[in-house]
């Protein structure tokens, strides 16, 4: 049943279909959308990056003005 559902949830994404043949579901990719969500995805990580990259200098910048405690 677990499965069932992330497969249903994967099929009402547009991501994949399924059909039922006899006793067995056959699942097959569908690579137009999963082309798009490859799109949508390097978008989101081009971001998280940039921010991340800018949080790193920050950080860097921080410790540049920290006093030594020596």
């Amino acid at each position: 049943p677990t499965v069932m559902r992330h497969i249903a949830v994967l099929e009402q994404a547009g991501l994949m279909g399924s059909e039922k043949r006899g006793r067995s579901r056959i699942c097959s990719l569908r690579p137009e959308t999963m082309d798009f969500t490859e799109g949508w995805m390097a978008e989101l990580r081009a971001g998280w990056e940039s921010q991340t990259d800018r949080l790193e200098l920050y950080v860097k910048t921080l410790m540049k003005e920290k006093p030594d405690d020596n």
